[in-house]
């Protein structure tokens, strides 16, 4: 039986592995992080299942450049089973050309996941994460 820390630590790891996974263009290991029918849900999009979870990342250019900054996650509704938990995060998005180090600019939003974690046979996963936009940059 795992306890609440244990529960909060296997979740935290998940929270900074997508980051990492997602930052480093590891899309695979980011979507491994899902149960098999979790769920990827933002205001502009809707993914169900690896396969379109997968897909969101398929045409990403490599010149794309993300950097998600998460802050500490605020952890509810912890049981044996299931986990919830809400993490804010800034996320800075840019173009490179090449090799080149990426232009730093604001961040292209201030955010929050909401996640809800299941208990499966592989581990703990990410059932549903919610990307909740909080602060948007104005647009011109």
């Amino acid at each position: 039986m795992d306890n609440p820390t244990e529960i909060k630590a296997a979740c935290g790891d998940i929270i900074a592995a997508f980051a990492h996974h997602v930052d480093h263009r590891e899309f695979g290991d980011a979507v491994a992080l899902f149960a098999e029918d979790g769920a990827f849900l933002r205001p502009d999009l809707e993914a169900r299942g690896s396969d379109q979870i997968a897909a969101l990342w398929a045409d990403r250019p490599a010149s794309f450049v993300t950097k998600h900054l998460c802050h500490a996650s605020f952890f509810h509704d912890v049981g044996e089973e299931s986990a919830r938990a809400v993490t804010p995060f800034l996320l800075y998005t840019a173009e490179r050309e090449g090799d080149e180090t990426a232009p730093l600019e604001g961040p292209a939003a201030i955010a929050e996941y909401h996640d809800l974690f299941v208990k499966t046979d592989e581990g703990w996963r990410i059932a549903e994460r919610r990307a909740i936009p909080i602060m948007l940059p104005r647009r011109a």
